[in-house]
């Protein structure tokens, strides 16, 4: 569910949450999905998908209530109406009384990654204005329900006016998890537990995506301060890199054993393996494409006075053209030499 590019929304409903007023809309129909709702939709999720706070999580127990009517939206076991307006009536149950969180409203939707074809369920808890033009109804039978209209003069960019999303999906493996999550509000990278502990009832973990992103961060910052304590040479410095980019092109990585092949024996493999215990690298890490793309694609050169060389990675794999070697007259000294014949300044 990260990365989405084109979605197909197949149905979607919308529940007003003021728990200050207070005042609740559980609305008994769905919305009448009108092309600019549904467009507006799909951008908002594929944004949501995109962004670069995105946890992830898993469920503490399926048979849990707001569990059990997700997956069963997920598997198209169970009736939009009820199964929305009980986690409709979860969410603000939760929210009674704890006057520092946000009015909204709550949007659920079934939707389709047509790359995969796989079905998931966005939440969205968003800001109603200056997006939606809320139209409350009640129909022949008095049950009320909301209506929406996207004011397109008023539209920001999506993403903009969502407080906190979940998408969630039935089939799920370690590295791809059962649900992802943003909160927006948060002052810092998390989610308030409000949200995934008190009502969804997920517990937070790690993904292919954030295991990578981890590993590349703190593998790199390693080994970029063994080179500046003398502890790599500038050759040992970009072949355990390289060998790292190598490893990132495989399914999974054993990080004990790419440090004991790719790291010069010695002291360096104990205190690698050590810096990233602590770091929190996971022992195995399940890969993904995206979060090392950049790592793979570029590198990045820093010198001193704030200095920087981006060179693609596959420029430096040319025999003779990029070579880093220690000043035989100074060892704190690094000489980088680029033999080329094109050479211009920009």
């Amino acid at each position: 569910m990260r990365f989405l590019s084109e979605i197909t929304i197949e149905q979607a409903i919308a529940h007003h949450l003021d728990h200050l007023a207070p005042e609740k809309i559980i609305s008994k129909r769905p919305l009448k999905l009108t092309d600019d709702l549904r467009l507006y939709l799909s951008e908002h999720i594929v944004a949501v998908s995109r962004m670069s706070g995105l946890l992830s999580g898993q469920f503490e127990d399926s048979a849990h209530p707001v569990a059990a009517a997700c997956l069963g939206l997920v598997a198209g076991d169970a009736n939009l109406v009820p199964a929305s307006g009980a986690i409709a009536e979860r969410l603000f149950a939760v929210m009674e009384g704890n006057r520092s969180l946000s009015p909204g409203l709550l949007l659920i939707a079934t939707a389709k990654d047509e790359e995969s074809k796989e079905r998931f369920l966005a939440l969205l808890k968003v800001e109603s204005q200056p997006v939606f033009k809320e139209e409350r109804k009640r129909s022949s039978e008095g049950e009320p329900f909301i209506e929406l209209t996207v004011d397109r003069a008023a539209l920001p960019a999506p993403g903009r006016n969502l407080q906190k999303c979940a998408l969630i999906r039935r089939a799920h493996s370690v590295g791809r998890p059962q649900v992802l999550l943003i909160d927006r509000q948060a002052r810092d990278a998390g989610v308030a537990d409000f949200f995934h502990g008190k009502f969804l009832e997920a517990k937070l973990c790690r993904d292919a995506h954030l295991q990578t992103r981890k590993f590349v961060r703190e593998f790199v910052k390693w080994a970029n301060r063994a080179k500046h304590d003398h502890r790599l040479t500038p050759d040992e410095l970009g072949e355990t890199l390289d060998a790292a980019r190598d490893a990132l092109r495989q399914k999974q990585v054993s990080v004990p054993e790419l440090v004991r092949e790719h790291v010069p024996k010695g002291p360096a493999q104990g205190d690698c393996l050590d810096f990233l215990s602590k770091r929190q690298v996971d022992a195995t890490v399940e890969t993904e494409r995206k979060a090392a793309e950049k790592f793979q694609r570029v590198r990045v050169i820093k010198l001193d006075h704030g200095a920087q060389v981006r060179v693609p990675h596959a420029a430096t794999l040319v025999e003779g053209f990029y070579q880093a070697g220690a000043d035989p007259d100074d060892a704190t000294l690094t000489v980088v030499t680029f033999r080329t014949r094109k050479f211009q300044v920009s």
